[in-house]
């Protein structure tokens, strides 16, 4: 799953905006899930992936409205 959250996340477009709003979603902070989840570690926790890759394809689909 984290190939696929690689690949979406490629695709987004303003990823301070994302991230900030993954924070607010899952009571994170942004800071820590920039470095952490998105930066060079991806260690997005295997309980997150499912919603973090929802949240991607939204974001997705909202850039292309």
């Amino acid at each position: 799953m984290l190939d696929e959250i690689k690949e979406l996340y490629a695709q987004i477009y303003e990823k301070t905006k994302f991230i900030s709003l993954v924070a607010a979603n899952l009571g994170k902070q942004p800071r820590s899930l920039r470095n952490h989840w998105f930066g060079s570690f991806w260690a997005i926790p295997a309980d997150y992936q499912p919603k973090v890759v929802e949240l991607l394809k939204k974001t997705i689909k909202q850039q292309y409205e």
